[in-house]
């Protein structure tokens, strides 16, 4: 029978491997990828984050902090890491830090905490010149600070970097590649980051058990907003209702009839698999149990990904 709450992850690493792990992910190359090491104890990702964690790191740390932070919802150190802001933000390497740590409260501070997050973006990052190059992070920002962020603040900042770029006499020229870089952000990946920020406004405001169903949906793969980000940040609210006692047998039940549905279905395999083996790690990660037909299912799918909802129980020693 499962223990309540639900443990984030089933800690095994002792605290000097555990140190290793984490510096290895936090301070590594770029091929080491966003997927945080599991199994550590998270008072000691706190402990951690706020000894090895500074104010001049690299933005590419902050980043992985922020993917340490969605994993092990280490809200505990946002005081530490929102002092990295000092309102001098103009180059490069301390904009996109600044934005990570705006990033980082937006995905695991209070309200009131990201109502702070947004006045800053608002006053001392979206107005940067530097924003329109790195604007596809300035999405990413807003979208992770959805509940607090004035999306249309980001639409002005993009239609004034759109009329100054289409004041050049030849916008097919190398002249105007910053007009066309801006009006392909216009099209696409404004609209695109619009419609996430207000799913996520809609499903907080939903009934729970309907935003209990949509969220599964987006963490399976199945929904039209299911993009990587939205599944990882669906699957952590799916976790919040797995580790109540009251609503874990609902989200067991939806993942165990996924499974029995796609094993059922006349899907193709990669999709059938796909559906499949998320669902069944995240039966094993939620402390449920798969029934003997679902363990083979499960067993027989090779080199099968390692999803949100799962422990990375073979990383052990």
């Amino acid at each position: 029978m499962p223990i309540f709450p639900i443990p984030i992850t089933l800690v095994r690493w002792p605290n000097r491997d555990a140190a290793q792990l984490l510096e290895r992910f936090v301070f590594g190359p770029r091929f080491a990828g966003r997927r945080p090491p599991r199994g550590i104890d998270p008072e000691y990702v706190s402990y951690w984050l706020r000894e090895n964690i500074k104010p001049d790191c690299a933005p590419s740390a902050m980043m992985r902090v922020v993917d340490i932070f969605r994993f092990y919802e280490r809200k505990d150190v946002l005081d530490h890491t929102s002092r990295f802001l000092n309102r001098d933000e103009g180059e490069e390497r301390a904009f996109r830090r600044a934005m990570y740590v705006l990033q980082a409260i937006g995905e695991v501070g209070t309200l009131d905490q990201a109502v702070f997050a947004v006045r800053y973006f608002n006053e001392y990052l979206l107005p940067q010149p530097i924003a329109m190059d790195f604007f596809s992070l300035v999405l990413e920002t807003a979208e992770a600070l959805a509940l607090a962020v004035d999306f249309t603040a980001v639409g002005r900042r993009l239609q004034a970097a759109l009329d100054a770029a289409g004041r050049v006499p030849n916008l097919e020229g190398s002249d105007g590649l910053p007009w066309r870089v801006y009006s392909d952000y216009n099209r696409n990946n404004y609209p695109n980051a619009a419609l996430i920020v207000e799913a996520k406004r809609r499903l907080f405001r939903a009934d729970p058990a309907q935003r209990l169903q949509e969220l599964l949906s987006i963490y399976l793969g199945e929904s039209p907003l299911s993009s990587a980000s939205m599944e990882i940040w669906a699957g952590r609210l799916v976790r919040s209702y797995a580790m109540k006692e009251d609503t874990q047998p609902i989200v067991l039940a939806a993942f165990s009839q996924t499974i029995d549905g796609s094993l059922k279905s006349e899907l193709p395999k990669p999709k059938k698999e796909f559906l499949l083996h998320r669902a069944a790690q995240a039966v094993i990660y939620l402390q449920g149990s798969l029934t003997f037909p679902q363990e083979a299912a499960y067993e027989a799918i090779e080199n099968g990904p390692e999803n949100f909802l799962w422990d990375d129980p073979g990383g052990a020693v």
